[in-house]
């Protein structure tokens, strides 16, 4: 009887010791990663565009900042140094990361049961019944396919989002870009109607002190200078403004950005409204758009999500080789089993993924909606807007001309100081207007560009992928 029990002992024992010997052998411990807040931003704080991952990043795309930094350097710059597109990038790595767990095969599971009769009445030669058995999961209808499959098109959607990111850098630049020159033309004005004010000032208090001027000209002289005054703070504020908004979408502290190598964007180059055919635009946007192709994504991950409820309607199956040794008798057993469907089955989960899938579809007409609102919206702006431009440069232009004939008159002795000064800031009010009317043209050229998301202007020539193809796509 003991030698009965010492042998089926061996071989459960036999059975059981490779299973643990394997399993302690392929325990993995990752160490700590502590984050010190500190060490942290001391590093943000000493980003530099001179670092040689941005040098590197920009020979990959053929850019050099030898001759200054453009938008397309920047934003390259700006790709690789943001903490935003540190975390897309980082949740596309943790999205291939699913994939690979995806794609495991379950691991069988090795089951021990040792029982003891207290009692004998049968005179067996042992009282003991021990059995093991190695239960191999078998997953049927192609789960496994199902899951990895789901898990890719997760990924994919966590490219799209990626995208998004890349593109937000870019649109943020642009916008800081413009606004920077944009700023630096209202100061220049400000400046320049500055002394204009004061100078008229001057004039009217030296008309006072001959008697012929009146004391509400120096009321209207001295609020319109420090109207000016006012006007010059602020404008002198959205420059300041700008220059950090500049740093701030390239990823750098504003102390470490070099604004005397900003190339600016050539403002007065717009693209007429006709450029590019309202269809094109609409075809753009609502096929290839970035947040449209993400909606699409999101829909994909519905679809097979739907095909994983469908396919758990096949319960998947258990095989269990094992061994008993029952009371001095040796026995091979095999166990087989699945789930058997008596409390509910997969019809509800199964309505659940249709209407996802269906809020989905939902989505994605909304995003296509929001595109096609969007580009409509926008490109009426800009057409509204460059109409406007075009009159206040027709009014800036008769400004200017009215300046010339009072300057021939006073040549010839036929106006006064006052009459050029009153001229002069007529045409420093019409360029006041013209800048008015230029921001909102490159406000709404900048809504387009949104609307469609890729580069309208300025012109770019970074080779972008698209996260569903493999092969470059040049912006226009």
């Amino acid at each position: 009887m003991r030698r009965r029990l010492a042998r089926g002992a061996k071989i459960v024992l036999a059975v059981l010791a490779p299973a643990f010997l394997l399993t302690s052998c392929m325990t993995v411990s990752p160490g700590p990663a502590p984050i010190d807040p500190a060490a942290t931003a001391r590093s943000l704080a000493q980003r530099s565009l001179r670092d040689p991952e941005i040098s590197a990043a920009l020979a990959r795309m053929g850019l050099s900042p030898a001759s200054g930094w453009t938008l397309d350097a920047l934003t390259v710059a700006a790709w690789s140094l943001r903490s935003d597109i540190a975390v897309a990038i980082a949740d596309v790595s943790a999205g291939t990361s699913a994939e690979r767990v995806a794609a495991l095969m379950p691991n069988p599971t090795i089951s021990l049961d040792p029982s003891y009769f207290v009692t004998n009445f049968l005179q067996d030669p042992s009282p003991w019944v021990i059995a093991a058995a190695l239960a191999f999961p078998i997953e049927t209808a192609g789960k496994r396919q199902i899951r990895v499959a789901q898990a890719q098109a997760d990924t994919e959607t966590r490219r799209w989002r990626l995208a998004e990111t890349l593109w937000l850098a870019r649109t943020e630049l642009r916008r800081s870009f413009v606004a920077h020159g944009i700023a630096q033309r209202s100061v220049a004005l400000a400046e320049g109607e500055l002394t204009l004010r004061t100078a008229y000032l001057d004039w009217v208090e030296t008309q006072i002190r001959f008697g012929l001027g009146i004391g509400a000209d120096r009321l209207a002289a001295q609020t319109n200078l420090a109207r000016a005054q006012a006007q010059l703070r602020t404008a002198q504020g959205e420059l300041v403004t700008a220059e950090a908004q500049i740093a701030a979408a390239t990823g750098v502290a504003m102390e470490n950005l070099p604004l005397s190598q900003l190339v600016p964007i050539a403002i007065d180059a717009l693209p007429p409204p006709d450029a590019t055919d309202l269809g094109t635009l609409r075809d753009w946007g609502v096929v290839n758009r970035l947040t449209v192709r993400h909606a699409l994504a999101d829909y994909i991950v519905t679809e097979e999500a739907l095909r994983m409820a469908v396919a758990r309607q096949y319960p998947d199956i258990t095989i269990g080789p094992g061994y008993s040794f029952d009371r001095g008798d040796h026995a091979i057993t095999l166990a087989v089993g699945f789930t058997v469907p008596l409390l509910h089955d997969e019809r509800d989960a199964i309505a659940q993924a249709l209407d996802v899938r269906a809020r989905a579809a939902a989505q994605f007409q909304a995003a296509q909606s929001l595109a096609l609102g969007e580009i409509d919206t926008a490109s009426a702006r800009y057409r509204a807007a460059t109409a406007a431009l075009a009159d206040a440069r027709s009014a800036e232009e008769s400004a200017a001309r009215a300046v010339g004939e009072v300057d021939r008159r006073l040549a010839a002795g036929a106006a006064d100081r006052g009459e050029v000064l009153t001229v002069q800031l007529g045409l420093a009010v019409a360029q006041r207007a013209s800048l008015d009317a230029l921001r909102a043209v490159t406000d709404a050229l900048g809504s387009l560009e949104d609307g469609v998301q890729r580069p309208i202007w300025p012109a770019s020539n970074l080779m972008l992928q698209r996260p569903d193809s493999s092969a470059p796509e040049q912006t226009p």
